[in-house]
């Protein structure tokens, strides 16, 4: 690392020192400084060189061995989602459905004559028993109840709901749900409210960019985020990209987006499309029969060809897309239709993408490579297991294919450009967990010693790589951020330990300490 040298009494705002300093240039880190004067980074170097940078105003920080790194960037996240696991009642500490209606009720009565009621958090497994709908009925009949559990994966609601929103109790994902998240984000003051606090949760942890996914127009949230930029208030980047769930794909919008937010603030990222669905509950589009479900390779039929019109569609005009998908043959066909984008639109710096990639097949690693496509894996998957006994990836492809899950070893041999993702609220991000799972690949438990197929995991460093820099590059802000070097935009975060060198029985208790977005700092767990 070299300092680059400032005029005479140009003196920094901070200067950050510390024995571990991963610039994101080198695979290693190391000792040294980084200095920061206003909302860019004007030096980094060497540790003998800091003292070069500090004037009567400047803030020192002295991590010793604290790893100094680029600013994380998450580049697959749903606020709305985050939003609506935690708008309502808190039913999170209730032991019983008889509770938590007595609580609802108590709730209900507080507010205003036929405002909805939402809450959240009830877990099945404390309470015993799923909740039943008629108890709601009997209780609050006149207005619309839900309440989204823990796990994300059903809604208790009463009779009102769901004639109003059209969605099953235990069919809740985010796009069954679009109706009721478009309406919770008419409360713009609320709302404002709520992406503050969800920003400086992120803070916390290192993160200072986001791609946050909206559905269709962005309705609610993009008025909300264009003031909040506008009075300088947006504490990170917010990379936004438009997934059609209530109305079909909107090129003209998209081309709107696309020329009116582009600043380093508050950028347009095209569109996300769904292929198929998860391989858990066989909906993932496989080439090969499920082992569990002999026969089945997808329970529910995706319709390639209207995917791929749209796709060339919004190729054709210059706007890029991530495609989401499990299975090898979704994956499969959707690197087919990123090649025809080139093959009948001709070749561009489009950045085009897959997301998610549960299960890919090794040749169309090798076509992704090819054809300039990112991957946007979530890194902290293993996660969703409690042990390595109870995941269910040998029972859904048969034990000697189960090692393609989460080969991240094979896309980096093929050339794939890695960047991580946490599908918020799946997951919160987190580069400690990331590490854990993804490069250790352990369970919860520590399961199985060694790790589950070591070999197929990603090197501490590439984990690292893939939340800054390779996320930065798919966003178009490579020049911008993504690496600690002078003339960059100052996003830095700090955690309290060396991770390259972390054992993996402590990854999980690291924490971050400071995070700097622009040069302002947003989280200082000492201050």
């Amino acid at each position: 690392m070299q300092a680059s040298h400032a005029t005479m009494n140009a003196f920094a705002d901070l200067v950050l020192v510390s024995d571990a300093i991963f610039t994101g240039k080198k695979s290693e880190a190391g000792p040294g400084f980084v200095a920061v004067k206003g909302d860019v980074i004007t030096a980094v170097g060497p540790k003998s060189a800091f003292r070069e940078w500090i004037g009567p105003e400047t803030k020192i920080y002295d991590f010793k061995d604290e790893l100094i790194m680029p600013g994380i960037h998450d580049n697959h996240v749903f606020f709305t989602g985050y939003m609506s696991m935690h708008r309502g009642l808190d039913l999170s500490e209730t032991a019983s459905v008889q509770e938590a209606l007595r609580l609802l009720v108590k709730y209900a009565d507080k507010l205003p004559k036929g405002k909805n009621v939402y809450a959240f958090g009830w877990d099945r497994e404390t309470w015993g028993e799923l909740p039943d709908q008629t108890l709601l009925d009997g209780a609050i009949p006149d207005r619309a109840v839900v309440a989204i559990n823990r796990s994300k994966n059903y809604c208790w609601m009463n009779g009102a709901a769901i004639d109003k929103y059209g969605f099953k109790p235990d069919e809740c994902s985010a796009e069954a749900r679009a109706e009721l998240l478009k309406e919770m984000l008419r409360d713009k003051e609320l709302v404002t409210s709520e992406f503050l606090d969800f920003a400086q949760m992120l803070a916390g942890r290192g993160v200072t960019s986001i791609k946050d996914i909206g559905f269709d127009d962005y309705s609610g949230l993009l008025p909300v985020l264009t003031e909040l930029e506008a009075s300088g208030r947006l504490p990170l980047r917010v990379h936004f990209a438009l997934e059609p769930v209530l109305e079909p794909l909107n090129i003209p919008f998209g081309l709107e987006c696309q020329g009116k937010y582009r600043s380093d603030q508050l950028r347009f990222q095209g569109f996300k499309i769904m292929l198929d669905g998860v391989v858990a509950n066989h909906t993932g589009d496989m080439l090969e029969p499920y082992a569990d479900l002999p026969g089945v390779t997808n329970l529910r039929p995706v319709d390639y060809e209207a995917i791929k019109a749209a796709v060339l569609e919004a190729d054709r005009n210059g706007l890029k897309c991530t495609l989401t998908a499990e299975g090898d043959a979704a994956i499969r066909r959707a690197v087919s239709i990123l090649e025809t984008c080139r093959e009948q639109n001709g070749e561009r710096d489009a950045r085009h993408s897959i997301s998610d990639l549960e299960y890919p097949h090794p040749d169309d690693l090798k076509r992704m490579a090819a054809a300039g496509i990112f991957a946007e894996v979530y890194a902290q998957v293993l996660l969703l297991n409690p042990s390595y006994k109870e995941a269910y990836m040998a029972e859904v492809v048969g034990k000697d294919r189960e090692s393609r899950f989460y080969d991240y070893k094979s896309m980096l041999d093929a050339g794939v450009t890695i960047t991580i993702g946490t599908d918020l609220p799946l997951f919160i991000s987190s580069v400690p967990d990331s590490i854990y799972a993804a490069s250790a690949r352990l369970f919860p438990d520590a399961s199985p010693p060694g790790g589950w197929y070591p070999e197929k995991g990603m090197p501490v460093e590439e984990v690292l790589k893939a939340w800054t820099i390779n996320g930065a590059k798919h966003c178009f802000m490579e020049d911008r951020t993504g690496t600690l070097e002078a003339g960059k935009l100052a996003d830095i975060a700090v955690f309290d330990r060396n991770l390259l060198q972390t054992p993996a029985n402590e990854l999980r208790d690291a924490r971050a300490v400071l995070t700097i977005a622009g040069g302002k700092i947003v989280h200082d767990q000492r201050s």
